[in-house]
């Protein structure tokens, strides 16, 4: 089998926009390969976070999708157009999954995800339209379907992520498969909560460093730490500041502390530390 440059216009057009990004996205592995990438800013990596896989994956499985989209122009196989129309479609319907879910629930874009996707649209735009004629629509289908599936598996509740960054607080105590606590080493209201978990003795936490949970506090718009993620299936409980969590915990491992009057008529607020303000309150 050879490898030949398509005939018709829609074919050149895509097989030249699908070189162009298998040309870019080999750079971009090269540059990450160094270390470096071209997308470095706060969304790709709050958006890397709802991903299963890493930056590097991703750029490995553009390059897959866009080089098997070159083969299969340049190819001369049997049954071509379908197998084009439903690569092609696989991809569309990937994509469109990717920047809903970036619009509509992480409310954030990555500029290189951004990139990818024009490339996609770009690729296979043109080409469906050409395809859909002889190929038919279960195959469109039958693309689509693939495509929404790797969509939504390849990208994930931002819980996930925080389980997967989570270490326990005190190794030595028996875990607790619930709570996470998202933290920073400078912040001393979180030093507080770990300090009042220190004193119960089967208390235990997980914890995460708030680096890793950009994807979680984009999502629910929270801007400080600590906060204490209490996982109850099918449902989870955000707790934000020192006052609210410690109180939650004096609840859940029964800790009788001395309350005053005014503890039980207000609220128990405050106890955050945020980049956005000049001092922890």
């Amino acid at each position: 089998m050879l490898l030949r440059l398509p005939a018709s216009k829609a074919y050149k057009f895509s097989f030249f926009v699908a070189l162009f990004w298998f040309l870019g996205l080999s750079l971009e592995l090269f540059l990450n390969l160094k270390g470096q990438s071209f997308c470095e800013t706060y969304t790709c990596r709050a958006v890397a976070e709802f991903s299963l896989l890493d930056h590097q994956e991703m750029v490995l499985l553009g390059l897959l999708y866009f080089g098997g989209l070159l083969f299969l122009l340049g190819g001369n196989l049997p049954g071509k157009r379908r197998m084009l129309l439903i690569w092609s479609a696989a991809g569309l319907s990937a994509e469109t999954v990717f920047l809903l879910r970036q619009a509509l629930e992480y409310r954030l874009f990555c500029p290189f995800c951004l990139g990818v996707a024009l490339g996609v649209f770009l690729a296979t735009g043109a080409l469906m339209k050409d395809l859909g004629r002889d190929a038919g629509v279960p195959s469109s289908l039958l693309g689509a379907l693939i495509g929404l599936a790797a969509g939504f598996l390849l990208t994930v509740n931002p819980l996930l992520s925080l389980r997967a960054e989570a270490r326990p607080a005190f190794p030595d105590r028996p875990p607790v498969e619930d709570l996470y606590l998202v933290y920073s080493p400078r912040c001393p209201h979180c030093h507080e909560v770990l300090e009042f978990c220190r004193s119960i003795p089967r208390a235990n936490l997980n914890l995460c460093p708030k680096e890793k949970a950009r994807g979680l506090f984009r999502l629910l718009g929270i801007q400080g730490v600590p906060v204490l993620v209490v996982i109850r299936p099918p449902r989870w409980e955000i707790l934000e500041g020192s006052k609210s969590i410690i109180s939650y915990l004096e609840r859940r491992f029964e800790v009788s502390q001395p309350a005053s009057p005014l503890d039980l008529l207000l609220p128990q607020t405050g106890g955050v530390c945020s980049e956005l303000k000049p001092r922890c309150e």
